[in-house]
């Protein structure tokens, strides 16, 4: 994934912050070489609700939650501390 600077995550508006979001969940769920049923499954979620979060649209917290923690990417919550 790149690295995007904080002044341009500030201009971003929100539909693009929640596609950045959803790209980040399909770059690490594809580099883990991971199915959309696999990861779905695991989380507890349907396969189209994951598809939903990979194409940034709007998903429940607890979905992200989820599926951050199959990833084994939870560690990005350490921002919110």
């Amino acid at each position: 994934m790149t690295d995007i600077p904080y002044e341009k995550w500030l201009s971003m508006s929100d539909d693009n912050l929640a596609k950045q979001v959803g790209a980040f969940i399909k770059y690490h769920r594809l580099e883990q070489n991971k199915t959309q049923e696999s990861v779905a499954k695991a989380a507890g979620i349907s396969r189209s609700t994951l598809s939903l979060l990979e194409k940034g649209d709007s998903v429940t917290l607890s979905t992200l939650i989820q599926v951050l923690r199959v990833l084994n990417q939870l560690h990005i919550l350490e921002a919110f501390q």
